[in-house]
């Protein structure tokens, strides 16, 4: 895989309102790339493909009841190459889409500044409001459940849908019904603004340093480091890394946040097609030694899992929580004409020790079993508990 591709694996589980919604699993391609070339025969397929969707793009603008735009016709069609390809990551991105996702990376961003995942009966709620965001400003707390947008409602919500609804331009505002534990249901106004992610939350549990780490993008590996050296200025003997609701990020990002833990060897394999194995190994930037602990549940997905397996298989770190996601697959995005992008499967990610993580996940070392929501307080956060008991043990 070549590296002038920034490539990105992440799932679809939770979902940061921000810019919108949070990418699906992907290898992300240079935003000034080129659309893949096709050789001679594939020229002359594309041809006759080419001749077969004018003309039923014809028949449906001059015989259709009530003929599509040109755009959704497209959309459509695209969508039908990819769903081809019985990818269950393949997705077309339309041009402000792929501007969202372009966006998302940068570690800025449009919406309200909550981190959402999805309870047991299928509403959104608020796993994290970030301090001074829109939301905040707005009374939404940690724990708020949303059953409504701009008053539609579902009976379970797909996230990616809550999401797009939510998002929008600065300045514009959005209304969502909440449910509070011991209030009635209310409508809160938010008004979209910029935001600057919070990508890391430390806190210091006695000689344990925390850091939760939301998403790996760009400036993750240098968010942790500078984590770390705050932590150990207080006094940190280990560390707690909380990946869980992690739902990944760009795979160089990855690769050097298990750095900071490990000094060299395989970070993770890559298999691509027609391709021999690539191995990514560790950077040298290795900042801290101390013992340390990973917190995993299943909505750690992606480059949560890779920098949990690497560290697993290193025998860097104690793995708490449950079972992973899952997503061991990698997905590269290419620009198209038209401003948008198509996103499809192209390899396979393993552990250092060639351990599946696709469908399978990677296994704690002990199980911690826990609604996410109790997460929202530290005295029910079981699984945060018990990792700091793992952690004193070490020291």
């Amino acid at each position: 895989m070549a590296r002038g591709i920034k490539t990105l694996v992440a799932s679809v589980v939770v979902v940061l309102l921000v810019a919108g919604s949070f990418l699906g699993g992907v290898l992300y391609a240079d935003m000034g790339g080129e659309v893949p070339s096709v050789g001679t025969t594939t020229t002359v397929k594309t041809t006759e493909l080419d001749r077969l969707i004018n003309q039923v793009r014809a028949i449906i603008k001059t015989s259709a009841l009530k003929p599509s735009s040109d755009e959704s016709i497209t959309t459509g069609a695209i969508d039908g190459m990819l769903s081809s390809l019985e990818d269950t990551y393949a997705v077309y991105y339309d041009a402000k889409a792929f501007a969202d996702l372009k966006e998302e990376q940068s570690g800025e961003f449009f919406g309200i500044g909550v981190s959402i995942g999805l309870n047991k009966d299928g509403m959104p709620y608020a796993s994290r409001v970030f301090a001074g965001s829109p939301a905040s400003k707005a009374g939404v707390k940690d724990g708020d459940v949303f059953t409504a947008v701009n008053g539609v409602t579902r009976d379970k919500w797909d996230l990616e849908e809550f999401v797009s609804m939510v998002r929008g331009p600065k300045g514009t505002k959005v209304t969502l019904r909440v449910e509070r534990k011991g209030k009635e249901p209310f409508n809160v106004q938010i008004t979209r603004d910029k935001i600057a992610v919070p990508n890391t939350m430390t806190k210091l549990h006695g000689d344990v340093g925390y850091i939760r780490l939301m998403t790996f993008n760009e400036l993750s590996a240098s968010d942790v480091s500078k984590a770390i050296e705050s932590l150990d200025k207080q006094g940190a003997k280990g560390y707690v890394l909380d990946l869980r609701e992690n739902p990944g990020g760009l795979l160089a990002s990855a690769i050097d946040v298990a750095s900071l833990f490990i000094k060299d060897g395989v970070i993770v394999r890559v298999d691509e097609r027609d391709k021999a194995e690539e191995v990514d190994y560790a950077t040298g930037m290795q900042v801290t030694t101390k013992p340390l602990v990973v917190l995993v549940d299943s909505y750690s997905a992606s480059a949560s899992e890779i920098v949990a397996g690497a560290l697993q298989d290193h025998k860097r770190a104690t793995i708490v929580g449950q079972v992973s996601y899952g997503k061991g697959s990698v997905q590269s995005v290419l620009p198209v004409r038209n401003g948008g992008a198509v996103k499809l499967t192209i390899a396979h990610y393993l552990t250092p020790n060639k351990n599946v993580i696709n469908g399978v996940g990677v296994q704690p070392d002990v199980t911690v079993t826990m609604d996410p929501m109790l997460q929202q307080d530290e005295k029910t956060d079981t699984q945060l508990q018990r990792a700091l008991e793992v952690l004193r043990s070490k020291l």
